[in-house]
Order: C-alpha cells, then structure tokens, then sequence
C-alpha cells in the first residue's frame, strides 16, 4: 500500500507549482528510501489537498496509517483528505478516533470543528475551536477558525477581537488583515476597512479575494474608478470567478454602460451557467433596462435551479412591484423572508406603501432594519416612511442612510474636510451643498441663513440653473452667504455638509419648519419684461401650468402626467389666461392642444430658474405636478396647487391637503392610482371659486394691464 501511494503522489506532483513541488519532491526522495515514514506521507497528504488532488490525499492518509496506526496526526490527515472528498461522515470517525487516542488532540478538534462548520452547525463549531485553543493556546489556525464561525453567527465585535488576537500573534497573517476588513466593512467602519483590505494586499499583492472586497467595498463608497481598478486587478488574478464579473457588471450598470454590463454578465454565464446568483443577476439587470420580458425569462430559469433560493423569491417580488402587482409582490415577499432573505422585508414594505397600507409598511420596513440593521436601504425607506407619517425626530436622523445608498447618490461628493454635525460654528467657512434635484435644492436652501446666524460664512453650492435664482435669498444680500456652482471648484472652507442633512440638525418637526415668509424672489424689472412678453390682452387670471418633471427621476411615471390630462381642465376654463412653466420634451405637447385651447409657451426658452422666477412672479395661481416648479412657487410664496399620484413623496406626508413647506401650497391627492380624473375634478371646483374670488367688481372685468402691473410691482418686490 505505502508504494502504491508513493506511485500516486509522484503521479501528480506534475500538477505542484513553486514550494509546493519542492516539498513534494523533499517527500519523495525521503519515501524512496522509507516507503513508510509516516512523516513523508502525511506531508504527501496535505500537499495534495491544498493541490487539490483529494484522492491521492486519501490514499497517502491511509498509507500513513497502515504504517503507523497509533499514530493520531495520520487520522488527522485522513481526516482532513476525506474532508476534501466531501465524505463527511467518514471524516468525523477519522477526527474521533485521533481523539480516541489522544483526547488533547488540537488538531482533531480543529477537524471536528470545520465539519460542523460545513454543515451549518457554527455554535457547534465555535465549540470545537474554543476547546482546541485550551490544549494549544497558540494556534493560529484555531484562532482563525473560531473567528470565521464568530462571524457567520453574526457575532462581529467577538470575531473581531479573534482576529486582532492572530495579528497579534503573527503580525503579518494577511489572511487576518483581509477578515479584520471583511467584519469591519460589516460593520459600516468603511474607512477602517479599506485599511486592512490594503494591508493584506501589501503583504499578498497576489490577494485576488482581497482585491475583490476592496473593488466591492469603494464601489459602495462612490469611487467608481478605484473600484474598477480593484474589481479589474481581481479578475486578473481570478479570472474563472465568476463574482467577480457579476460585481464588475453591477458597477458598469449604475455608471449606465449598460454594453460593458451585459458583456461582464455573459463571463460570468459562461463560467456557469447554472449559477444561481448570475441568474439573478441577469433578472435584474433586465429590470433596469425595462425589458420585462426578459426579466421574466432570466427569473423562471433561476426558479427551476434555485427553488428555494431567498433571492429568487425576493427578485420575483422586485419584477412583481414593477408590475405594480402589488399584493401579489407582498406574497412573494413573505415568502422569501422565510427563506431568509434580509433585503425581502423592506421591499414588502415598499409594496405595502404602494398598496396605501401605510402602518403595515411602517412595521415591515422596521423588521427589515432589524434584521439588517447596517444596510442602508432598509434604513433610507424606513426614514422616508417615518417622514412621510410625521415622525421627523427619527425620520430625519435615518435620513442621512440616503448617503450610503447608492441608490440615491450613486456617487457621493467626497471631500477631505469634516462633515458638520451640528457643534459650534461661529468664525468657519461651511460648504452647503446641493445633492439632489433642482427642487431639494430650492425647498433646503432656505436652511442657509439659519447656519449664518450661528456665526458662519456661508458657501451655498448649487446646480447651474438655480444659481442666478439664489442670489434673491435675503442672506446673500447681506453677504452672509455666498453662492457657487455645483461642479466648479468652491471658495476655501472648513467644513461642509449637504443641504438635505440641516433638517436632522436643526431637529426640525412639523411645527418648526423654517418659515419666515417667501425666502426666493424674482427681479421686478426682469419680471415687467416677462409680463409684457406673455401678457396677450387677456384681462383674466393668469396661471401657470406645468405637467411633468425630470424623466430620468425613478418614480417619474407615477408623478407626471401629459398635458392631454389636463386638457379638460383648460377647456373648461377658457376664460383663463394659461401660461405653460413647462420645460424639457414635454413641452412639445403644446402642439397636440385642439385649436380652441390656447396655452401659451412661457418658459421653454429660459436661461434658468431665474427667468422662471421672473414669469412665476406675474402669476396669478401655478399648477403643477410635483415638479422644481412646484417647489420655486412655494418658495416665492405664490398661491400652487400640486397635484399629487395616489403615493406621493414623502415629502407631501400622507392624507394631508396642506404641507409646513410651503404655507401658499394646496395638495390635491389621488384617491387611487392613476386617478388624475379626480385630482382635476377638484381642481376644477377650487377653480370655479378661484374665479369668483378674483373676479373685478366691474361686471366681472378683470382690471387693465397698467393696473395690473401697479399690482406686480406692489407685490413682486424682492424678497
């Protein structure tokens, strides 16, 4: 037996690379002397498992044995062959009857403990590790060992000190730098975790799971380009994983290459196609390209290899929700937190949101932050939740998940200064920046002058089109504030922080929202001009309109609306002068208006929002979807009425026709989805009253034009 083994070892010691081949070579010249030193073959042994050859490894463990069966370290090594084998039940008797003969056995202890820990038993596992680490208190690998099984059961903060243990130990273990990484990263202590993720590749530049994690962790942070160069450098090295080109395609689909997505998501089909995870994978990439019919393709084939898959579950139920069957989704949901899928229970509570079920959205979204309480979706819906219902005081502080959510800001503005939380502010610079769109810039600028009163210079940081506009804040009249352009490089500063994180801040509530009256106006000569262009001698009320906002918004569908929506309501109306504040494509829908509607073009070519301003300011009443136009009229205090899909944002709260935003701002709700019918039929009665309201006390004649602009110039000056 010991000769046959010796032929099979040097069999396949072709197969050995580098120290690997050197030791086999060591091995064999000894057992060419000794067919039956033990030592030899069980060195033989262990160079052919971690050479993945597990049958040759089997059978030097036994010929190791036949040469000496007292000999507890050769049933270690059997133990550990069979292991390889998958042959777990024979690996156990192995383990046992090392101990059997020696019960201080480490070694056999550490072999118990990973069977259990492959077969999803960790308590058990820890067990065996802690009882190796009394017989042998310096074993690093039994260290390691109970470390991983700490982490799996979820317990970081033990599995950490594990960690830091073997560190101390064997200072340059660059396997216990990258799992330090791993539990930080877990953890949400990212900075600290690029650190050790980068130490092990110091030690092992080789690493390809480290370089991996890495790629995964800055793609997580907003670094697009280091990321990239990470999730490249691992595919270097690891180029059959196919992780690795999931992870890869996931980064080329949130920069929107959308081709170099598809191609990385057909490497990692190729490798296997029979892997679960890429099905996935290709499910939702298919969502995203709003291909659901291909979505549905890609889920079925991952349903018939992965049944019982939590994703699967859970991905049915995303590609339900994007049917907008919504009940059915909740189904599918609870199904797949059975399963134990983390992310299912925040997205049951989008759908039960969806549904109007507002309280049983509220529950689902804080199971899910329980279960997951690092993950930053769950947190982010949790909080809008929280503020949709009113509860600011938690809703706000929850808010600021929004920044790790690449959903939200795919890449955050990164900056080497430190980020204002509310301390002592008096003498600084602060950066405020917008981060969103042009109206969260609009309705959170007004937080600025509140900062400059606590002593600090002012930086408002805002988009192009809102740059002019801002210069009629009060506080940039006073110098207080300054005003710059997003994606140009700002004046100097200390510290910084983004306009939507003053809320938390200033712990504002629903009785405390900032409001000193309009904080946003127009220039009144710039306004004169602007009446004069689009006044047409019609002496009636002037009221703007505005119909859809920006397309690339995800929620945009259920938000806007086309101009024929609204058709009946400006039929009904023709004694109105409409003054359409509509920008962007929709505006072409002017030209499909029968001829006897007439809605005159009044923004389409503004430079900016200060031009709208300008025409907003000689208004009479705007309506609008949720859109900037809604926010810049509320601001300026100009009477809006914002029509509203039956779930609205969060922002406009829930069941209320009124919003502490904007005090001149009437809500006019959906009562179902899709229902704009009756939004209009609302509307349409306010409307009859807003013309008995305004109606001129002469036979109903509204007053001429120079009276009209006495009126603009008496209540269009700057704010």
């Amino acid at each position: 037996m010991c000769a046959a083994a010796i032929q099979a070892g040097a069999k396949n010691s072709q197969g050995l690379i580098g120290d690997l081949t050197a030791r086999a070579l060591h091995y064999q010249r000894i057992l060419g002397d000794d067919p039956c030193k033990v030592e030899a073959l069980i060195g033989m042994s262990l160079i052919a498992i971690v050479s993945g050859q597990p049958v040759p490894a089997v059978e030097m463990a036994r010929a190791a044995i036949a040469a000496a069966p007292q000999a507890g370290i050769a049933w270690v090594a059997l133990g550990q062959a069979l292991k390889a084998n998958g042959r777990l039940g024979e690996a156990e008797a192995a383990y046992d009857r090392a101990l059997s003969l020696n019960r201080n056995d480490a070694l056999a202890l550490m072999g118990l403990g990973e069977l259990r820990m492959a077969t999803g038993r960790p308590e058990e596992a820890a067990e065996q590790f802690d009882a190796a680490l009394r017989r042998q208190p310096a074993l690093i690998a039994a260290h390691m060992a109970f470390a991983h099984a700490l982490a799996f059961m979820g317990r970081d903060e033990n599995a950490l000190d594990r960690y830091q243990q073997v560190l101390l130990l064997a200072p340059d273990t660059a396997e216990a730098e990258f799992a330090v990484g791993f539990v930080l990263a877990r953890m949400g202590k990212a900075e600290e975790a690029e650190a050790h993720y980068r130490r092990a590749l110091m030690l092992r530049p080789d690493f390809g799971a480290a370089w991996m994690n890495l790629g995964c962790l800055l793609r997580e942070q907003g670094r697009p380009l280091h990321a990239e160069a990470a999730l490249v450098r691992a595919l270097e090295l690891r180029p059959g994983t196919p992780a690795g080109w999931l992870n890869l395609a996931l980064l080329k689909r949130e920069q929107k290459r959308t081709n170099e997505a598809e191609q990385h998501l057909q490497k990692a089909f190729a490798l296997d196609p029979q892997q679960v995870e890429t099905l996935i994978a290709w499910c939702q990439f298919r969502i995203a390209e709003k291909d659901m019919t291909g979505a549905w393709a890609w889920l079925r084939w991952a349903e018939a290899r992965g049944p019982c898959h939590p994703e699967v579950a859970n991905t049915r139920g995303i590609l339900l929700h994007a049917s907008r069957r919504f009940a059915e989704a909740v189904r599918a949901f609870e199904h797949a937190e059975s399963l134990g899928s983390d992310a299912a229970a925040s997205n049951r509570g989008n759908s039960l949101l969806d549904m109007g079920l507002v309280h049983e959205a509220i529950d689902a979204h804080e199971r899910a932050a329980a279960i997951a309480p690092r993950n930053a979706g769950a947190a982010y819906n949790l909080a809008l939740t929280r503020l949709r219902l009113g509860d600011w005081k938690r809703g706000w502080s929850g808010y600021e998940a929004r920044l790790r959510f690449r959903e939200v800001h795919p890449t955050p503005m990164l900056f080497r200064q430190p980020r204002w939380r509310g301390e002592p502010i008096e003498g600084r610079r602060i950066l405020l920046h917008a981060e969103q769109g042009l109206g969260d810039a609009i309705q959170f600028c007004r937080y600025a002058p509140l900062v400059a009163a606590r002593g600090a210079q002012v930086i408002l940081q805002v988009h192009a089109p809102l740059e002019r506009l801002m210069h009629s804040l009060p506080s940039v009249h006073s110098g207080s504030v300054c005003v710059a352009r997003l994606g140009e490089k700002p004046p100097g500063f200390d510290i910084e922080c983004p306009l939507m994180s003053l809320p938390a801040i200033f712990g504002t509530t629903v009785e405390t929202v900032p409001w000193a009256g309009p904080y946003l106006g127009a220039d009144p000569s710039l306004s004169a001009e602007r009446l004069a262009q689009t006044s047409h001698g019609i002496h009636a009320p002037r009221i703007g309109i505005a119909w859809a906002g920006n397309p690339r918004y995800k929620s945009d569908a259920q938000r806007s609306t086309r101009l024929t929506t609204i058709l009946p309501l400006l039929q009904r109306f023709p004694r109105f002068e409409w003054i359409s504040l509509q920008k962007g494509d929709a505006i072409d829908q002017l030209r499909q208006l029968p001829d006897d509607v007439r809605v005159w073009d009044g923004a389409s070519a503004d430079r900016d929002l200060a031009d709208t301003a300008a025409l907003i300011a000689t208004l009479d009443l705007v309506l609008t979807t949720d859109t900037c136009i809604a926010h810049l009229a509320g601001a300026m205090g100009k009477p809006v009425w914002i029509m509203l899909p039956y779930l609205s944002d969060w922002r406009w709260m829930q069941d209320v026709e009124t919003t502490p935003w904007y005090p001149t701002a009437r809500l006019f709700r959906q009562t179902s989805p899709g229902d704009w019918g009756g939004v209009l039929e609302r509307a349409a009665a306010e409307l009859e009253r807003f013309w008995v309201n305004h109606r001129g006390v002469a036979h109903g004649r509204f007053p001429g034009p120079d009276a009209m602009l006495g009126r603009l110039d008496s209540r269009l000056t700057s704010v």
